[in-house]
């Protein structure tokens, strides 16, 4: 039975759900052709969309007359047997083709088509490309009960980065994909043309290295777990750039803690949220969560939302201040809100000294110089708990306790010593 309809059409979803309108396909042959008594080409024109197309030529010729316009195909003629069989294999091979893409509703582009009906690669189509994503969505699930939700965000966040691979570079992934060259293309795309949510491009040395750190974990999980062959990872190795970010010395702290937002109800929220976090360390997650019945003899105890570690932190009288204003609640305020408006008090407390800060995308190293106000955060405030701590002579092994930080490696990273305080600090233990 012949099929006399080709015309195939079908949506998919894009990586961040964006729909494609329609994917079709169709041969044709120039019927406008002057070329009396010669052959003409007959080629398929594959829609990526409704203004995306490409025109591949079948390598096949055919007088007018074997050729039916209005049903777009081939007459069965005994006089071009060949053409006819090879017509039927190439229309098979098309829709074997989109078969596959449309069953994993993934993107298909007019180079992908092209590639696979040029070079009849049906091997790479089959190998499932959707394996890789569907592994990747079991591992996840899995982990959901072995890991704090912030990781999980973080594998969710690698399955994008590859999605947004796949549909840049116009390739499909599957697991034989991750070799040596991938590595270094992945990282060269992450860095130089990835597009961020603010609409810059390209993303941190450390941000690309989390990414790696977790296809690591994931495809180790898939070999210890025999899902797929053994592959070497010996050259996936994390990118890890030191984290230039700013702490306030206890001066710096006070002038905001004195800023007066009387008439702005969410200004002093912002102030006293601050000041919470200045004096006990606490990520923004567990500030949030401070309530009366986690507060017993002016100690806060708390088990931290991150790590599930316990810690136990003195409060001291301008903490016990600021939550006795929300009946020992904390203060209600979004993250958003609080590292927007953050900055505001320290303009208003005049931190003005300028800082120069280098990150690193790939081996490009980029300077910008800031106001010190500019770069205040929710995080700046465990880092200054854990810098002034130290600076106050604190045993770090007491301060770690308080931070909930589990390795003095870990916890070193937070302490934001200039050479100069480093200096100092020297001169001091040397009793110059």
């Amino acid at each position: 039975m012949l099929i006399y309809v080709i015309l195939f059409t079908f949506t998919a979803r894009l990586p961040h759900d964006k729909l494609i309108n329609m994917y079709n396909y169709v041969f044709n042959i120039n019927t406008n052709s002057t070329k009396t008594g010669k052959d003409i080409p007959l080629k398929i024109r594959y829609y990526e969309d409704a203004k995306k197309r490409v025109q591949i030529d079948t390598g096949i010729k055919i007088a007018k007359r074997h050729w039916s316009e209005s049903k777009k195909r081939l007459k069965n003629s005994a006089e071009i047997p060949f053409e006819y069989a090879e017509f039927e294999r190439l229309e098979s091979l098309a829709n074997q083709i989109i078969d596959h893409y449309k069953k994993k509703k993934l993107p298909l582009t007019c180079k992908k088509f092209k590639n696979h009906f040029i070079n009849e690669n049906l091997i790479e189509v089959n190998d499932s490309v959707e394996g890789v994503y569907e592994e990747l969505e079991k591992f996840i699930e899995k982990k959901k009960s072995e890991v704090v939700p912030d990781v999980i965000k973080d594998y969710h966040t690698l399955k994008k980065h590859l999605e947004t691979y796949e549909t840049a570079e116009e390739t499909t992934l599957t697991f034989k994909s991750f070799n040596y060259d991938f590595y270094h293309s992945w990282i060269k795309f992450l860095a130089f043309k990835y597009k961020r949510r603010d609409k810059k491009i390209g993303l941190k040395n450390n941000s690309i290295g989390k990414s790696i750190k977790n296809l690591k974990a994931f495809l180790n999980y898939c070999i210890q777990s025999e899902k797929i062959e053994p592959i070497d990872l010996t050259a996936y190795k994390g990118i890890q750039d030191e984290v230039d970010h700013i702490y306030l010395k206890q001066e710096e702290i006070d002038k905001i803690a004195k800023v007066d937002c009387k008439g702005d109800e969410e200004l002093q929220k912002v102030q006293d949220f601050f000041i919470i976090g200045c004096y006990t360390g606490l990520r923004f997650s567990d500030i949030a969560r401070i309530k009366p019945d986690y507060i017993k003899d002016d100690f806060l105890h708390l088990i931290q939302k991150k790590t599930s570690g316990r810690v136990i932190i003195p409060l001291r009288p301008p903490v016990i201040e600021a939550l006795k204003k929300y009946d020992y609640h904390s203060p209600d305020v979004s993250s958003f809100v609080f590292n927007k408006r953050i900055k505001e008090l320290g303009e208003e407390a005049k931190l003005n000294d300028s800082v120069e800060l280098e990150h690193k995308r790939g081996a490009t190293k980029d300077v910008k110089t800031f106001k010190k106000y500019q770069l205040i955060s929710s995080h700046t405030c465990r880092r200054s708990f854990c810098t002034n701590a130290y600076f106050d002579d604190i045993d770090v092994q007491l301060i770690m306790k308080a931070s909930g930080h589990k390795t003095e490696k870990a916890f070193r990273r937070y302490l934001k010593l200039s050479n100069l305080e480093a200096a100092e600090k020297l001169k001091q233990a040397w009793g110059m």
